[in-house]
């Protein structure tokens, strides 16, 4: 900024930085907070699972009906829904 002749010039205090002290201190804090987001994130995110009874956790709906079948019984009703759908989506001649 230029400092034209009707205002007077400021007296500007030289900022000398930071002693290494305060910079660990500012890390530590920062760290801190991260920690304590990734804690609260978590929370979050474990409240939602266990709200939701389709999706999340091993208690819910959808991992219970996916754990009561075997490979064999995927395998079946694949080839059952296969049966069914490949009428549908043949052409005519």
């Amino acid at each position: 900024m230029i400092n034209l002749p009707p205002y007077p010039k400021e007296d500007t205090i030289e900022w000398s930085g930071l002693t290494l002290e305060q910079i660990q201190m500012r890390r530590a804090l920062v760290q801190a907070r991260m920690e304590i987001q990734k804690f609260k994130l978590n929370a979050e995110i474990e409240r939602y699972r266990q709200k939701t009874p389709f999706i999340g956790g091993s208690s819910s709906m959808l991992s219970r009906v996916a754990g009561a079948f075997t490979w064999a019984e995927y395998a079946f009703f694949a080839i059952r829904l296969f049966k069914i759908a490949a009428p549908i989506f043949r052409r005519k001649k």
